[in-house]
């Protein structure tokens, strides 16, 4: 098995206000420092309004910036230019961001975002240094095919990895579009089954080492207890990390697996 170091992050999307954030990242820092000292790193994606503040209180020095790290929910696949609205990676690395959140399946379904937007979105992110968390999973809930599962998902890291060099560090945030917001998540079986076939198409495209895989989809404290830690490397959380227990309670169930 290769080691890889375990990973748990979390987007706020669009809940918390530029105040409330602030008051976040008070609970939030220690947790992410002592989440380091167990081995395990973290990152956090605030709104766009609360991006630099969080990098000046979760990245004090630029050796922290991919291990207490910040990440931003989107990015454009151009520099810079005449795109009103738009996110430059330039500007985002600028604030010592590390992480870029892309393709979830929102920006999919309400914004009509498709693989090769996302493609493009990976490309320049690890152009400049950022690390892309590419959000992929099945639409429909079948739990008995494990396969079409694999093979929908596989098919979108394809093309998300089409102009990727393999010695770039990239995050895959396996979300079962019909988990996402349910009380519960997927199925555990279904779980590792659909990310040791994720795992072992990565390992045979030559990422054994530089690409994490983590679950998402009503991720919650308790579950990562059950997955396999050689095919799944953390969380990707939602709404069970609001409160700062909860996510600290999910650092210490990885933390555990002894990676």
């Amino acid at each position: 098995m290769v080691k890889r170091v375990p990973i748990i992050g979390m987007s706020l999307k669009m809940y918390f206000s530029p105040s409330k954030t602030h008051t976040y990242l008070q609970a939030f820092e220690p947790i992410a420092v002592a989440a380091h000292e167990i081995g395990v790193n973290t990152f956090l994606i605030p709104d766009f309004l609360s991006v630099a503040e969080a990098c000046k209180v979760l990245v004090p020095t630029l050796r922290r910036r991919y291990i207490t790290g910040v990440g931003a929910q989107d990015c454009f696949w151009e520099e810079d230019g005449p795109y009103t609205g738009e996110i430059s990676v330039k500007h985002l690395a600028e604030l010592n961001v590390g992480y870029v959140e892309i393709g979830h399946a929102e920006r999919r379904r309400i914004f009509k975002e498709t693989d090769a937007d996302v493609a493009k979105k990976c490309a320049i992110a690890a152009k400049h240094g950022l690390i892309p968390v590419i959000c992929i999973g099945d639409v429909e809930k079948d739990t008995d095919n494990i396969g079409s599962a694999i093979a929908f998902c596989v098919s979108q890291m394809k093309a998300a990895l089409s102009d990727v060099e393999k010695d770039s560090e990239v995050i895959f945030g396996y979300e079962p579009v019909w988990a996402i917001g349910q009380p519960e998540p997927a199925p555990v079986a279904f779980i590792n089954g659909v990310c040791e076939g994720l795992r072992e198409f990565l390992d045979f495209d030559g990422r054994q080492s530089t690409a994490r895989i983590l679950y998402g989809g009503s991720a919650k404290p308790g579950l990562f207890s059950a997955l396999d830690p050689e095919a799944i490397d953390g969380l990707f959380i939602g709404r069970f990390g609001h409160d700062p227990d909860n996510f600290f309670s999910m650092v210490k169930e990885i933390a555990a697996k002894k990676y």
